[in-house]
């Protein structure tokens, strides 16, 4: 039952450049990691400032060619831009490393399954254990990128729906003080108002008088 339950381990007759690739994938992983660590153990800015720019092309291009090999392997370029940016650059590549090796390991799975005869069942039976297992294992992780890009969009959402209410009120409140502002100035212009109608009808009144006076003036004479 053991020997049933048991995955076979990497095959041994895999290309030697695929674990190259694996080995510059993984250091430039780790220079993406160790890039914040050692800005603050160097003393002077300018190689620092080189490393880093050497770490970040080093980088970028293992995920470039780790972004080509996951086309071939397969994997929809939409979910990668969706899923895998979401992430740092040396998440980036673990995860990219991860789904490299589960489909690896599903084709080597495939493969040797194809040329296992028929007779053969117990081996079978471990290599469609083992096909489960990895399409399972790819099934999940591609789930688990899904699932982070969405609730990074979701976040986003939230950040743009949040900050538009927050505008929304901030302008509602700049409102309702210039409306209070416009009423308080408005009552207290009433006064100033009334006064200077006032001034209007008086001198309205002073220039009739003074027509009437002018008027009596000529009569008089």
């Amino acid at each position: 039952m053991s020997a049933l339950l048991s995955f076979p381990s990497r095959s041994s007759a895999a290309p030697l450049a695929m674990h190259r690739c694996r080995r510059t994938f993984t250091a430039a992983a780790a220079a993406a990691t160790s890039l914040s660590a050692s800005s603050s153990t160097s003393a002077d800015g300018r190689p620092l400032v080189a490393d880093a720019e050497a770490m970040e092309r080093s980088g970028a291009a293992a995920m470039h060619s780790l972004y080509r090999r996951l086309l071939k392997a397969g994997e929809e370029g939409r979910m990668m831009q969706h899923c895998l940016t979401v992430n740092s650059l040396s998440d980036s590549l673990t995860y990219g490393l991860r789904l490299l090796r589960l489909h690896r390991e599903l084709t080597t799975v495939d493969a040797t399954a194809q040329q296992t005869p028929w007779w053969r069942v117990a081996k079978r039976a471990r290599q469609g254990l083992a096909r489960r297992y990895y399409a399972w294992s790819l099934l999940s992780l591609r789930l688990q990128l899904r699932s982070r890009n969405a609730i990074a969009d979701v976040l986003v959402y939230l950040l743009f729906v949040t900050m538009c209410f927050l505008l929304y009120e901030i302008y509602r409140a700049c409102r309702i003080g210039v409306n209070r502002a416009e009423e308080r100035y408005r009552t207290l212009s009433i006064p100033i108002i009334q006064t200077l109608d006032a001034l209007e009808a008086a001198q309205a009144r002073k220039r009739e008088l003074r027509k009437e006076m002018e008027k009596d003036i000529v009569q008089g004479r």
